[in-house]
């Protein structure tokens, strides 16, 4: 698979996308779903961010 697999935002790394996540906690960002965690996606290899709890 390629990076376009995916819809979602990728991030190159778990820190990358951890430092993601704290920015959008930390500004207090009103969305729909609220990120929750990050996770690896075995489709493009990338990391992503999920509302869904562990």
């Amino acid at each position: 698979m390629t990076d376009r697999a995916c819809v979602k935002r990728r991030y190159r790394d778990e820190a990358t996308a951890e430092l993601a996540l704290t920015r959008i906690r930390e500004a207090g960002d009103a969305r729909e779903k609220t990120p929750q965690r990050t996770y690896r996606c075995p489709r493009c290899r990338g990391w992503h961010l999920t509302s869904w709890p562990e």
